[in-house]
């Protein structure tokens, strides 16, 4: 596994990325590489005590801070989210409809991240959660809720909104006491409205341009988050472990809904977890984060046997989730050997 995760990791900088983080567990015990560069102007190599914008893995801690709210007794996963949010949604949806993106909100808004253009003119301007879900708040389902499964940022920024309103407390605090705290993550942060990245950070380029700062609100609680790899292995390993949640809340975010994906295929994602079948038939489950500047995420299977977490930072932003590279990674890491 070793070699062949070391030739996918390469030597960076290249063409593709600039840094490549990585470590793996396995029966064989650990495994780590930092390749490339924080930041192409100092050459300053990349390192695990780098922090990176993690994106779309703040949806595995949101998920996990509202089902610890579940736990505490403050709501029911099948509760509708209007009991909470009076007068926002078109149609009854669940709280487990948001987090596991069978919600039927539309996967559009005016706060358009994933436009390179629109985000390089917009990307020091301060958004609302109001704002971040106009849009999809206005069009119509894309479906029934419960029928189909869509991910859409909406539904986290919703689930953050919903945090609040439970707790009276922004949703970062509560990540913070419930999360950041007892796990002691203190590289792990939630930035807010500042645009800029706590030292040391590995730098995101945009074709040459360096977009390291730009505004987390562009995101919100669908992707704002800071972290690094060391802490991203602490909280997978608490969570699949049951050091968060009761086993009754920690096995929604396994169970994925039997309903069509939209673009195709079956559903995959959970509460704040997707899955992943494997050469072989074995099934693994993350999340992935995509951001201008950073590729992330973190896998595992079920009883933990093995795990990864990675960083990349590639040269321009793509239209995928999970690319090839990042697959390879994946798939070696975590795909038994015999």
């Amino acid at each position: 596994m070793n070699e062949a995760l070391e030739q996918t990791v390469g030597n960076r900088p290249d063409n593709e990325a600039t840094a490549v983080l990585l470590r793996a567990e396995g029966p064989d015990g650990p495994w780590s590489a930092a390749s490339g560069v924080a930041d192409l102007m100092t050459g300053e190599p990349a390192g695990h005590d780098h922090r990176f914008r993690i994106g779309g893995v703040t949806k595995t801690f949101v998920a996990a801070v509202v089902l610890g709210l579940v736990d505490d007794g403050l709501i029911d996963p099948d509760e509708p989210v209007d009991r909470q949010l009076p007068g926002l949604l078109q149609a009854p949806v669940t709280v487990r409809q948001l987090l596991d993106h069978t919600s039927g909100l539309a996967d559009d808004s005016d706060v358009r991240y994933n436009d390179t253009p629109w985000f390089l003119r917009h990307r020091l301007d301060v958004f609302t959660p109001a704002q971040l879900i106009d849009l999809p708040l206005r069009e119509p389902l894309s479906f029934t809720p419960g029928t189909r499964q869509q991910i859409t940022r909406a539904n986290y920024v919703l689930a953050g909104m919903l945090i609040e309103q439970l707790t009276g407390r922004p949703y970062a605090q509560e990540i913070e006491e419930r999360i950041l705290r007892p796990l002691d993550l203190t590289a792990t942060t939630i930035p807010g409205t500042d645009p800029t990245m706590p030292a040391p950070h590995i730098r995101g380029y945009e074709n040459g341009l360096d977009i390291t700062e730009h505004s987390p609100t562009i995101h919100g609680a669908a992707g704002e988050m800071i972290s690094t790899v060391p802490d991203l292995d602490r909280f997978l390993t608490a969570l699949f472990g049951g050091e968060l949640l009761t086993p009754e809340s920690l096995a929604h975010m396994f169970r994925v809904p039997d309903v069509p994906y939209v673009k195709g295929g079956r559903a995959f994602c959970g509460a704040g977890l997707d899955s992943m079948v494997l050469p072989g038939g074995t099934t693994a489950w993350g999340m992935a984060g995509v951001v201008h500047g950073y590729l992330s995420g973190l896998g595992a299977t079920r009883d933990l046997k093995r795990r990864v977490v990675y960083m990349m930072s590639p040269r321009t932003r793509g239209t995928m989730r999970v690319p090839p590279t990042v697959q390879s990674l994946l798939t070696t890491a975590l795909t038994p050997t015999h």
